[in-house]
């Protein structure tokens, strides 16, 4: 029987893309699973472990899991015959000596409203630093429902196979019902919930761990830029609250391209930059297959940013307005910061320079109308600048990151000061 990572991958073209240390799999592992301890959601997990040593580590977080979940199925090598003394809802799985699955750490979540996949196999070819954090793993992460909903039938197959029964695929209304009535309403859940979107969207930003120098900042400056650009072309108010979260996940596909390149102060190779440019349809794969409005937006942006409007971009090479509007805004507010701050590879440019260099990208990178825009509105672009600076003093990423992500935001609060006479 082939491993669960084997069998997403016959299924997956993106499978092989994304490269973790242990470390950051694990962050995105919590990430994944902290949504169903802050709703309460009556969810599956099945999480591959490779020795019950592992799993140890994790224990008490699983035992509050325990209490909230449907059912929880734990895969791990040298399980102990008492390791499922102080839990009612979770099941221990013997992994044999020989199955692949020994190479594999993985995480399911599913739930009818929300499901995520984390598939990943131990590269140790490819560890340089001899430390368990810095163990190499390859893999993926999706929040695809059919995505979450195949590797639990993988699973289920591998206990029948054992004689382990597992749950029903039918989900218990009732039960669903029960979680109305604690003030989760599930069908909202899917449809915009904006608490659980931004919840989602934030954990998804801390997965990526800001790998960017400066990234908390860089991707609040793009936010602000589309959603003010988003309203000069005249978005409703709700797109345009949309499109400042949306933008924030850009580059949420960085998460698969190593620090070496990432981090790197001089000109990319054209083999480096060739992995590079893996990065939007990577931030895509992550994004796919969600219901919600805000995820779908996020979904085009990450995939189509590097899109030019005379067609010269990637990964698809499309042009003029076959590139969705938000994904227009976005690389232009993305490459304007990007001009006017400080990176790894460049200081900051003056202003004179960004705009010079914007402009003779004109209608070859960018939409011209989307360059005006901006261009009109510098001003305020750049006094947001000083008003995230001046918010920000004396505060932790965290801090930053709470606030901006937390349901008492909006993005008007900024855009407000900034209203075109």
């Amino acid at each position: 029987m082939n491993s669960l990572y084997e069998n997403l991958k016959n299924k997956s073209s993106a499978l092989d893309t994304n490269i973790f240390t242990k470390a950051s799999m694990v962050a995105m592992s919590h990430s994944i699973e902290n949504i169903i301890k802050e709703y309460d959601l009556y969810a599956d997990i099945y999480v591959i472990f490779q020795d019950y040593q592992y799993f140890l580590y994790e224990k008490d977080r699983y035992l509050e899991f325990d209490k909230i979940c449907r059912q929880i199925y734990v895969f791990a090598e040298n399980v102990p015959e008492n390791a499922d003394k102080e839990f009612e809802n979770t099941t221990f799985v013997e992994i044999d000596n020989n199955s692949p699955l020994r190479k594999e750490w993985a995480v399911t979540v599913c739930h009818p409203d929300y499901s995520a996949v984390l598939s990943t196999k131990e590269e140790k070819n490819l560890q340089r630093i001899n430390k368990d954090d810095y163990r190499i793993f390859r893999g993926f992460l999706s929040l695809d429902e059919k995505t979450a909903f195949k590797s639990a039938k993988f699973y289920k197959k591998f206990m029948d196979k054992r004689g382990i029964e597992s749950t029903s695929s039918e989900w218990d209304e009732n039960k669903l019902r029960d979680l109305e009535e604690k003030e989760i309403v599930v069908d909202e859940l899917v449809e915009d919930n904006q608490e659980l979107n931004r919840e989602i969207m934030q954990k998804l930003c801390e997965a990526a761990e800001f790998r960017d120098e400066d990234s908390i900042y860089h991707v609040l400056r793009i936010g602000f830029t589309s959603s003010l650009i988003y309203r000069e072309i005249g978005a409703s108010k709700e797109k345009i609250e949309k499109i400042f979260f949306a933008a924030l996940l850009h580059d949420l596909g960085k998460i698969g391209i190593p620090d070496s390149i990432l981090q790197k102060p001089g000109k990319l190779t054209d083999k480096e930059y060739k992995i590079m440019q893996n990065h939007p349809a990577i931030g895509a794969k992550i994004l796919a297959g969600s219901n919600s409005n805000i995820m779908k937006m996020a979904h085009d942006i990450a995939y189509y940013h590097h899109e030019k409007w005379d067609g010269s971009g990637y990964p698809q090479g499309i042009k003029g307005k076959e590139i969705p509007i938000e994904a227009r805004i976005v690389a232009l507010a993305d490459v304007f910061d990007a001009l006017s701050s400080k990176r790894v590879y460049k200081e900051v440019f003056p202003r004179e320079k960004c705009v010079n260099i914007v402009n003779s990208e004109r209608n070859k990178h960018f939409q011209g109308k989307l360059v005006d825009i901006l261009l009109d509105n510098l001003d305020a672009v750049y006094d947001f600048r000083e008003d995230l600076k001046e918010f920000s003093k004396g505060k932790t990423t965290r801090e930053i990151s709470n606030y901006f992500f937390s349901t008492e935001f909006s993005i008007f609060e900024f855009l407000n000061k900034r209203e075109t006479p």
